[in-house]
């Protein structure tokens, strides 16, 4: 026994000894700098050089486009205008991007993946299997949606989840779910920019095309060619055949061209540079050199997943407490993949407190700015962070292949806002809305398509919800802007867009808190398209198609709130002045002070729910009417004794 004992002590050191031989090999000096982390995927480029079908395609004159080289020094270093940033500050900073915890090339790892952590974490790991944080990155046999068949035409359109020439084996994973897009990324772990004209990218066959390479569900289903007719009626500017969308254009009615310009340009980018910052995933090879040895085979590195999607150690760390990881506990949070910055150097000159804006990829904020809009606001310097609502692990409640996002929320609005909430509950037709109904309309794009973003008119490529909450009633300022020094807002450049603030924070426009249109917005669907001039039901006067007619009836509703607010406040003045010099019985002295309490709680009401009547119309014209007749009786009181005297 004793024998047995030491025999399985020795073999125990011995693994020890082997595994930090193995760490000690691929050792990497810690923490690792900016610098350091651009530099890792050094190794990763020679071998895709060598290896990646493009440049045998590219050497034989068979590529249409042109393809840029994208690199970690470029999305982190240069991205976002961290080079402006440097020149100003002397610092570097990754400002759009935050470095992934570890990256795919980091290995060997500590990675046990979720099924692991479920072990210990079931009720957790049930919400979190159940949510899209699960379902971004999956290999092909796993979408369920469409049976496996990547070739399936979508949403009565022709598009499928793969674009012409790239088949399932040619995938390592899918990325996206039925909510908004899929793309892929290749075996040979790029992200997939191009499609293949005339042949197969694994057989080496036809050419190789920018752009043409991903499915976007709300071009499939919901802007149709019928429904971008509608839209250019409008506005003629809208295109309404494929080949008017210019970049983002494809070669079907569905797919367009991320990451790309079609036909003309597009990066050729690893999923080290890019990807994996969000749509992450994770191997079990002991070293670079075993993973590069399976790159080309996409069965091998399915094999060799450990881990994939936002899954418990991209936040927890890989381990996590199990065997002591580095980092175990909680080395990341929501905001690496949801603040994503820009550094703004008119913003940082107009309010040094105040640097950064929100990235855009076009027209519109893009997905992961919800942390970088709410940066600024209120409620974020309160305290308020995205867990304050969230629950992390059941980001999604509801059916995950949903168009719609339902998640699961720890706090709601009326929570914290109760007056607003009494307000809203007699707000008649609106009462039936939610208060992120308007306060957190859907503003931002998953995409760079230019091409039907229209901000001045709230929409048509509005797939992610707004963190501003403020409304600013205004009948000309809008929430988005183009660069400082632009001649006029028409769409002829997307590059330098940005969230305007406005006393330091960012606010939502009339436009589209009230009549934009978009089609993933369940709030919108739900309540009729209010007053979208493209998806409603109302009667044409009630589609709002400019801002200033938004404008006018916000003003028609609050003025008589405010006016009448203002005649409280005066008269509850005018009557504190009269009561002390008011020669009066207690019997009447009691009276002019219970209509003084209660002209103070309607007008304490109204001010605390903020709206000014929009909220509930009717209701705050009650409670502004019953001030002031409390006002004027309480005054009838002071007057008819101070007459008398």
């Amino acid at each position: 026994m004793q024998n047995t004992k030491l025999l399985s002590l020795s073999a125990a050191l011995l693994a020890v000894m082997a595994t930090n031989a193995v760490a000690a090999e691929n050792k990497v000096d810690l923490p690792r700098t900016l610098d350091g982390y651009v530099a890792q995927d050094k190794a990763f480029w020679d071998y895709l050089k060598a290896n990646h079908p493009y440049f045998k395609y590219l050497k034989e004159g068979r590529v249409v486009g042109k393809f840029t080289m994208s690199d970690r020094n470029e999305e982190w270093v240069e991205f976002g205008g961290g080079d402006k940033y440097h020149q100003d500050t002397g610092r570097k900073a990754a400002v759009t991007y935050r470095l992934p915890y570890e990256s795919f090339l980091d290995l060997p790892n500590n990675y046990v993946g979720p099924k692991k952590c479920g072990e210990c974490h079931p009720a957790q790991y049930e919400k979190w299997e159940r949510s899209r944080h699960n379902k971004i990155v999956r290999f092909p046999e796993e979408l369920t949606e469409v049976g496996g068949d990547m070739k399936k035409p979508l949403y009565n359109s022709k598009a499928s989840v793969l674009p012409e020439g790239i088949e399932a084996d040619d995938v390592f994973v899918i990325m996206g779910t039925p909510r908004t897009k899929y793309g892929f990324v290749d075996k040979w772990l790029v992200r997939g920019t191009y499609h293949v004209e005339g042949g197969n990218i694994s057989q080496g066959t036809g050419k190789i095309v920018a752009g043409g390479n991903q499915f976007s569900r709300n071009w499939a289903e919901h802007i149709t060619p019928e429904v971008a007719k509608k839209i250019n009626a409008w506005d003629p500017t809208f295109p309404v055949k494929l080949e008017d969308f210019g970049a983002q254009s494809s070669n079907v009615w569905g797919f367009n061209s991320y990451g790309s310009s079609n036909r003309t340009q597009a990066m050729f980018q690893p999923g080290s540079s890019y990807c994996e910052i969000c749509h992450t995933w994770k191997f079990d090879f002991k070293s670079q050199d075993e993973l590069f040895a399976a790159l080309g085979d996409a069965k091998k590195l399915r094999s060799h997943t450990i881990a994939k999607g936002v899954s418990c150690e991209e936040c927890h760390g890989a381990g996590a407490h199990l065997y002591g990881a580095r980092g175990a506990g909680m080395p990341s949070d929501c905001e690496r993949c949801h603040q994503r910055f820009v550094y703004n150097q008119d913003d940082a000159k107009n309010n040094f407190k105040t640097p950064f804006n929100s990235y855009f990829k076009s027209f519109c904020p893009a997905c992961g700015t919800e942390g970088s809009q709410s940066h600024y606001t209120k409620h974020y310097q309160k305290g308020m962070r995205c867990t304050t609502c969230h629950d992390p692990h059941e980001v999604t409640s509801n059916d995950w292949a949903s168009h719609y996002t339902v998640p699961n929320l720890k706090k709601q609005c009326q929570d914290c806002h109760t007056t607003a909430a009494e307000f809203f509950a007699q707000g008649g037709t609106h009462s039936r809305n939610s208060c992120e109904s308007c306060h957190m309309p859907m503003m931002g794009s998953c995409e760079n398509f230019a091409a039907i973003q229209r901000p001045d008119l709230a929409g048509f490529d509005n797939v992610r919800r707004s963190h501003m909450w403020r409304i600013l009633v205004d009948p000309e300022k809008k929430s988005i802007n183009p660069p400082a020094g632009a001649k006029d807002r028409k769409l002829t450049n997307p590059k330098g867009w940005n969230l305007t603030k406005d006393d330091g924070r960012p606010y939502i426009d009339l436009m589209w808190s009230c009549g934009r249109t978009a089609f993933a917005d369940r709030y919108l669907v739900e309540s009729m398209g209010c007053h979208s001039p493209i998806q409603s039901k109302f009667p044409e006067s009630m589609r709002f198609k400019d801002q200033k007619t938004i404008y006018n009836k916000v003003i028609a509703w609050q003025t008589p709130v405010k006016e009448g607010y203002a005649k409280i406040t005066a008269d509850l003045l005018t009557i504190q002045d009269k009561l002390e010099v008011a020669k009066i019985s207690d019997a009447e002295r009691a009276q002019v002070l219970l209509y003084v309490e209660q002209a103070r709680k309607n007008a304490a009401k109204i001010k605390d729910d903020g709206s000014w009547g929009v909220h509930g119309p009717k209701y705050a014209k009650t409670l502004v009417n019953e001030g002031k007749t409390f006002c004027e009786q309480a005054l009838a009181i002071l007057d008819k004794k101070t007459a008398a005297k």
